[in-house]
């Protein structure tokens, strides 16, 4: 699709979204999601946060496509939406720093609350109260409760996308606070 295809596409989508047509909102993102992500990397720098501020992008497009006018062009509302979110994502990574996790670590806690040792679980609970409180959540409504990720998003009415960015990222903190 040539560049003047899909940006004529924008402005009516918004308007469609504003009268909650999800429909609307999946074409948008089919087609300007590679665009706003580029945008997000070139500040975030990370992958999986970068996609985590692309799907808040588009909850926020959903629930503030009102605050769109018309003034203006549909496409520069994204962007400066995109931005701003990218630049809080930076401002809360530079607070709470995340680290990405490997394939092993959702086993490697299943083991950790199996355990009998009063020490061992001494140290979970340490470890536990530092995650931030939706990823502590998370991952004990997974692993304790046995919630699957799907009936997390649902309970906490979040994106599937957002409940495993957080189980990832509390994993792979529990996993780094058990081994200090």
């Amino acid at each position: 699709m040539a560049d003047a295809d899909w940006l004529n596409q924008i402005n009516p989508l918004i308007y469609r979204i504003q009268r909650k047509d999800k429909l609307a909102l999946n074409t948008l993102y089919d087609i300007a999601s590679g665009r706003l992500l580029s945008i997000i990397l070139r500040i975030v720098k990370d992958r999986a946060e970068a996609e985590d501020t692309l799907q808040e992008v588009f909850i926020k497009v959903w629930e503030q496509s009102n605050k769109y006018s018309g003034t203006g062009s549909a496409w520069g509302w994204l962007c400066v939406l995109t931005r701003h979110a990218a630049l809080d994502r930076l401002r809360s990574l530079s607070a709470h720093p995340h680290i990405s996790t490997s394939n092993d670590d959702e086993q490697y806690l299943e083991r950790l609350f199996t355990t009998d040792s009063t020490s061992d679980s001494h140290s979970i609970n340490r470890c536990l109260g530092r995650l931030k409180v939706q990823t502590r959540q998370s991952v004990l409504m997974s692993f304790v409760h046995g919630y699957s990720h799907a009936e997390l998003a649902n309970e906490l009415s979040v994106p599937l996308g957002t409940v495993k960015a957080w189980i990832r990222r509390g994993l792979q903190e529990l996993k780094l606070c058990l081994a200090a």
